[in-house]
């Protein structure tokens, strides 16, 4: 809830909700999907006549419904704001597939990785990295990742009605599920 106090203390709403958002995700994902618990889970689940699909689904849905309400408490406090909200939800959605996948892969310390980069370049729109003199090659590397990743300053655009800023956050959601659902029948095998 410190993002709600910061909203209280002058940050933009708008700025808090992504955060809550997607750092919502990024926790649900390290805590539900990288757990031993869940490990364990994953084994029974595997061995039940069900798809790859319908259980890389219902992981996403565990990730992304608690972040969708993280991000409802974190914005209500400041005065409600649908547009803050949805943007936040639109950045819950699409790093919650996002961080599906990177925890299936690399477990909970890929999350926390995850974490990092969400809550400090996440926000940081690629012009500001390209205009920079140095590092060459890396910068290049780096704006990329954020043009093309589930980046927060995507989703900004989401509180104004920017159908693209929505289709990008479907397509990360989208993304995520399906690779998921890769690894979980490669698991399978």
């Amino acid at each position: 809830m410190s993002l709600a106090w910061l909203q209280q203390h002058g940050i933009d709403p708008l700025i808090v909700s992504l955060h809550a958002g997607a750092l919502g995700a990024v926790l649900g994902a390290g805590f539900m999907v990288g757990s031993g618990r869940d490990r364990a889970a994953f084994a029974t689940a595997l061995g039940h006549p069900t798809t790859p699909l319908a259980i890389a689904v219902g992981r996403w849905v565990a990730i992304a419904v608690p972040a969708m309400a993280v991000t409802l408490a974190c914005t209500i406090p400041g005065g409600w704001q649908p547009g803050a909200v949805v943007a936040g939800s639109t950045a819950a959605l699409a790093v919650a597939g996002c961080a599906l996948v990177v925890v299936l892969v690399g477990g909970s310390g890929a999350a926390v990785a995850l974490f990092l980069l969400m809550a400090i370049a996440g926000s940081v729109p690629p012009e500001r990295l390209v205009g920079l003199a140095h590092p060459g090659a890396l910068r290049v590397a780096a704006a990329s990742v954020l043009e093309l990743g589930p980046a927060l300053w995507h989703y900004r655009d989401v509180a104004t009605g920017d159908l693209g800023a929505v289709l990008h956050g479907g397509a990360w959601a989208g993304l995520g599920i399906i690779l998921a659902s890769g690894l979980i029948a490669w698991r399978q095998a």
